[in-house]
């Protein structure tokens, strides 16, 4: 049986609607093996400030004194339309976990969209170092299917490369089955996250355990270990 781990959930240090402390209360609940504390970085107009991130680290520190599962003090960093992750490097290495996204792009049709994507989380792989790429090739609808398939294999070997996972996002149902698979032949680790803002939503990962068990994923394929 799989491990159940929530490593995308968002707090009152950013856009969230509860405490870290109420967070992981229910990820007990819920069975949780492990779970992640993933606020917004300064990059977005909902983000907490560069120096919040280190209160946040010393609050999970302490939580970790009173549960038995594991609890994870990171941050979701926007990937700036230049490539540059929004948080300095003397608060990433304070986190358990990196996660990055893609939140702004420049206006433009589905395929130029795509495209800018493709450019702008290439560029951070191969600049900065970070865990996971959360909800991948999301940006207000799923980008995949405007990107050829040949940039899609080398952006996949690019990611194998960096030893960067992909997350299944509950809240967007992305990436797809054939981009999981993909990723699973090239060594490409998997992340499971909600995206919660609220207590309800948290360790709600249905879908992701469907798909998981459907393309035969082993506890190794998973990041959950590694952290």
């Amino acid at each position: 049986m799989l491990p159940k781990f929530d490593f995308h959930v968002h707090t009152i240090y950013s856009d969230g609607s509860a405490p870290p402390e109420r967070i992981v209360e229910i990820a007990e609940k819920r069975g949780l093996k492990a779970v992640a504390i993933t606020d917004h970085g300064p990059g977005l107009s909902v983000g907490a400030e560069p120096s919040k991130f280190l209160i946040l680290a010393q609050d999970v520190r302490v939580i970790r004194e009173e549960t038995e599962i594991q609890v994870l003090a990171g941050v979701e960093s926007n990937i700036t339309p230049d490539g540059n992750l929004d948080m300095g490097e003397e608060i990433l290495r304070e986190l358990d976990l990196v996660t990055a996204g893609v939140h702004y792009l420049r206006s433009g049709n589905c395929e130029e969209q795509a495209m800018e994507y493709m450019r702008v989380v290439r560029k951070a792989l191969q600049s900065h170092k970070f865990d996971v790429l959360v909800h991948p090739l999301y940006y207000n609808k799923y980008l995949l299917p405007w990107i050829p398939p040949e940039d899609i294999e080398e952006f996949i070997q690019e990611l194998a490369r960096a030893g960067v996972a992909v997350e299944l996002n509950s809240k967007y149902h992305t990436p797809d089955k054939t981009f999981i698979q993909e990723c699973l032949r090239e060594g490409v680790k998997v992340s499971v996250g909600t995206d919660a803002h609220h207590t309800e939503e948290v360790g709600r990962i249905e879908w992701q355990l469907s798909l998981l068990n459907r393309v035969g994923v082993r506890r190794e394929d998973l990041v959950v270990d590694l952290i």
